[in-house]
């Protein structure tokens, strides 16, 4: 089986302008069995004031997706999920969204720090050194898996160095060790999934999180893991998944997973 990209944003998201129906036939062409959407829904970031961030309209969204399934037959098993902007405060907010639609999957994702914004921004690091900064995302990640956020993958851990410039910014395990240690065995205690994520953007690293915390998860007893390109144009869908591949399948992982209705689904990859 090939496979599956379970991280995609389409026009629903306020950061892509592509049509899901491009990603739909794309999937097609490269034989794909399962693909999935997960638009953007930035609660947190509604919360701050002065920013650009709209909601995505679920209504819509899940509407669109509904009928893209039924264009897709039998040919591919299209799945309907949603990014939520991890931030306490809008926990309950995503919570509650969860009961009122039907996802697949959630993926619960680091994206802004309360009075710091979103670690995309170069101000997010003012005043701070590359690795504190790096230590209070990774603070806010902990507090995100271990929160009452009803979630089932965990996004791009290492986000915050994804739009970093300069030398030596990849976001390795042995800076952080222990902290690191703490978020994978909560994630690998709570039974969920951690994404590899391959748009890397500058951070230096092959994959988010980089090899080295994924084989740790692995070593923690962490089962889960799923696959997104994290793709925001048809271009970048499925993006560097041969790259993944290899690394795998030189580690010896043979299944991923992907989420129906909220239960994950083990595929083989080979």
């Amino acid at each position: 089986m090939s496979i599956a990209d379970l991280h995609v944003h389409s026009r629903f998201s306020f950061d892509s302008c592509e049509h899901p129906e491009n990603y739909l036939n794309r999937a097609i062409e490269l034989g794909c069995v399962v693909t999935g959407f997960s638009e953007h829904y930035d609660y947190d970031a509604i919360i701050d004031s002065a920013n650009d961030v709209t909601l995505c309209n679920l209504d819509d969204y899940t509407a669109y997706i509904s009928s893209l399934k039924k264009i897709a037959g039998g040919h591919i098993l299209v799945l309907t999920g949603i990014e939520y902007g991890y931030r306490a405060e809008a926990v309950a907010h995503y919570n509650e969204k969860t009961k009122q639609y039907k996802f697949d999957y959630i993926i619960n994702s680091l994206h802004t720090i309360k009075g710091k914004g979103d670690c995309y921004h170069d101000d997010f690091f003012n005043g701070c050194e590359l690795k504190e900064s790096y230590l209070q995302y990774l603070l806010s990640v902990l507090e995100s898996v271990k929160s009452e956020l009803d979630y089932d993958i965990v996004g791009h851990l290492g986000y915050v160095s994804r739009y970093r410039k300069g030398k030596d910014v990849r976001l390795k395990y042995s800076d952080f060790p222990d902290i690191l240690d703490e978020i994978l065995s909560e994630i690998a205690k709570r039974n969920k999934c951690l994404e590899i994520n391959t748009s890397v953007g500058s951070s230096g690293s092959n994959f988010l999180p980089d090899t080295d915390i994924i084989r740790r998860y692995l070593q923690l007893g962490g089962q889960k893991l799923s696959f997104g390109s994290d793709a925001h144009r048809v271009q970048d869908y499925m993006r560097s998944v041969q790259q993944l591949k290899s690394f795998l399948i030189a580690e010896g992982i043979t299944h991923l997973y992907y989420y129906k209705d909220r239960v994950p689904v083990a595929y083989n990859i080979l």
